[in-house]
């Protein structure tokens, strides 16, 4: 027996003495192998896009659809349904989702463009808990109106509402230079002509009737107004003899505003507009005081705003107090206003007052500020509007990296839109609700494939709560579809069979199912093809190697004549298989490499961009090129025993007799 060391010195050396040799029986290794490992890498990267897109390991449970007469007469999925699914022992858990079921429709602004979008339809809820994609989503993805507790949630005056549009853009945050709600969400400018001054707040005393006075000196009731009281201040021009008008609106128990201008001696008219928890009406009359045209205040009678001084004109307004107390306002809030004077026909700028404007936004029903509603979309969504909407709107590329797309446009507060509940961008819709339309904001914290595909995602008790209000309690409990994670992908079909057969509910259509078992016969295919030529190969070898026994004949029968004994030269002629099946395997591993970095290339440079576009078309684990090495050198090994057979056989004397 030929001593290990010994061995593999003969078996290098041979090999590399004869490059011709070598090079005709790695050629084909080396092609081999690189198609192995390339096709394999391919498959798996597809497989790892495919899971993204549809995961196998969790289903939709729907309930067949059912009509009649034109109305849907599917069975209904709710909460008791959820709990027997979640009572399956194959059942890892049973989240319900739940469709935005009435019109709505959002607007925003994205760098500087106004996108208006329907929500309706493409809206639904989900538990917070399922859409757990990394901690910062986590930290913002909840029902934010459910803490009580919030400090956040103070009252505070709402945008106004403008005729010309029935949802307006979310209010920008006031400048940092002012004190957060110092003026009450109006902009203020140095004054002058078309001054606009902050508004003065009142505090509501309970027990005492709504007051107004045009000025000083004149006062005014209303019957049936609200306890309470408030106050308001205004600017206007201080030039000259000149009439002017202007509007403004305060909240708050009881508030009464007023707006108007005097300038000298010319008469001011203007109206305003408050809330009480009663409905009522004010009217008030007087006249206004101090040198500073224009300016006048509304309170409590005999009162006057400091730093008035003398002069006189008289002015008129009227103040309707209307609506009704809101859940949980209090009946001692504070109100504001604000009074108007410009020369041209720009109205003012409104600030959102709220603590923290880049999270939170005041409510147009409650008046109190509220958390924005948080919102998740799928890659799905972004792909498409890289790939489709963005190019044809020439608005930029939204970066897939969703933490470093928000930092670069100024944080969460850019990610903020509107969304009007109840109002619609479709001609023709005729849903029956049962409230009036109103706003809220939401705004965009994150990307996860636990979204709706086509829409966005909120949390699910925001849903049930809009629906409720517009629709109705059945449409609170009825779920849109539950989504079941399964502790075994295996046991998809049993569930599913027993979903048919006790619930009369079925799975989804599940893309992803079918398009892994498109990828396994794709996979199988070409591994068989990388095989057949990796054969191809060993027959090459094999026919190599014959040549090689007959050319090395004398040499094989000096070995066996020096001692050498049959099994010593078969390992010899094996080992040299081997070592240019290992060879092969090794530049063949490389050359794939080398093959999949040039497709990267192309694919990045001059692949245009569609949904789930991948950064590389390769995965290259590492089962793959140590199963490419192992098949080069096994095949290589395979081609070389019968040579080698072969060669162990052959008889001293007779080899070396032979020319």
């Amino acid at each position: 027996m030929m001593p290990i060391g010994n061995l593999a010195k003969m078996v290098v050396g041979n090999t590399l003495r004869s490059r011709r040799h070598f090079i005709l029986s790695a050629f084909g290794i080396v092609i081999g192998i690189s198609t192995f490992v390339l096709f394999l890498a391919s498959t798996e990267q597809v497989a790892a896009v495919l899971e993204k897109i549809f995961p196998l390991d969790q289903v939709q449970v729907v309930a067949p659809r059912a009509s009649l007469l034109g109305k849907d007469i599917s069975k209904k999925l709710d909460d008791a349904i959820v709990e027997r699914i979640k009572a399956r022992k194959e059942v890892a858990s049973a989240l319900p989702r739940m469709n935005l079921s009435f019109p709505a429709f959002g607007r925003g602004d994205f760098e500087g463009n106004d996108l208006k979008f329907e929500v309706g339809g493409f809206a639904d809820g989900i538990d917070p808990s399922f859409v757990d994609d990394d901690e910062r989503i986590r930290s913002l993805f909840k029902y934010w109106d459910g803490d009580k507790a919030d400090a956040h949630r103070v009252a505070c005056v709402p945008p106004p509402r403008n005729a010309e549009e029935e949802v307006i853009q979310s209010p920008k945050a006031p400048p940092e230079a002012k004190a957060p709600g110092g003026t009450g969400g109006w902009d203020s400018v140095p004054s002058g002509s078309g001054a606009v001054t902050p508004p003065a707040t009142g505090s509501a005393a309970s027990g005492s009737d709504a007051t107004g006075s045009a000025a000083s000196g004149s006062d005014g009731t209303g019957a049936g107004a609200a306890s309470g009281t408030g106050t308001a201040a205004g600017t206007g021009t201080a030039a000259g003899t000149a009439a002017g008008t202007g509007t403004a609106a305060g909240t708050g128990t009881g508030a009464g505003t007023g707006t108007g201008t005097a300038a000298g001696t010319a008469a001011g008219t203007g109206s305003a507009a408050g809330t009480a928890s009663r409905a009522g009406s004010a009217t008030a009359s007087g006249t206004a005081s101090g040198s500073d045209p224009g300016v006048r205040s509304t309170g409590a009678p005999g009162t006057s705003a400091p730093g008035i001084r003398s002069a006189s004109a008289p002015a008129t307004a009227s103040a309707p107090g209307t609506g009704s107390a809101h859940p949980g306002v209090p009946t001692g809030a504070s109100g504001s206003a604000t009074v108007i004077s410009t020369t041209g026909d720009k109205p003012p700028t409104y600030f959102n007052p709220c603590p923290q404007p880049d999270r939170y936004y005041c409510d147009d029903v409650d008046h109190t500020c509220h958390h924005r509603v948080p919102v998740v979309m799928s890659p799905t969504m972004i792909e498409l509007y890289n790939g489709q909407f963005a190019k044809s709107h020439g608005l930029p590329i939204a970066d897939t990296d969703f933490v470093k797309f928000v930092t670069q446009r100024g944080g969460l507060s850019a990610m903020r839109f509107s969304v009007g509940l109840g109002l619609t961008t479709i001609a023709g819709s005729n849903a029956s609700l049962r409230h009036r339309p109103h706003r809220v904001e939401g705004m965009l914290v994150g990307i996860s494939n636990r979204a709706m595909p086509i829409g966005m995602t909120m949390p699910i008790q925001y849903i049930k709560e809009w629906n409720r209000e517009f629709l109705g309690e059945d449409a609170a409990t009825a779920y849109s579809s539950i989504i079941v994670t399964l502790s075994d992908r295996n046991q998809l079909a049993p569930f599913g069979q027993w979903l048919q057969d006790e619930l009369d509910l079925r799975l989804e259509d599940s893309l992803g199912e079918k398009f892994a078992t498109v990828l396994f016969v794709i996979r199988l295919v070409l591994v068989l093809i990388s095989l057949v030529i990796i054969g191809i190969s060993a027959i090459n070898i094999a026919h190599n190697f014959f040549m090689q026994v007959t050319e090395r004949r004398r040499e094989l029968g000096l070995l066996r004549a020096v001692g050498a004994t049959q099994g010593d030269v078969r390992m010899v002629v094996l080992g040299e298989a081997a070592l240019i099946g290992l060879i092969g395997g090794v530049l063949g591993v490389l050359l794939g490499l080398a093959l999949a970095a040039g497709v990267d290339y192309g694919s990045a440079h001059y692949l245009p961009r569609f949904p789930y576009k991948p950064t590389t078309w390769f995965h290259f684990s590492w089962w793959i090129w140590t199963g490419g090495l192992a098949c080069a050198a096994g095949f290589a090994v395979f081609g070389g025993y019968l040579p080698a057979r072969r060669a162990s056989k052959m008889e001293p004397a007779q080899a070396l007799t032979q020319n």
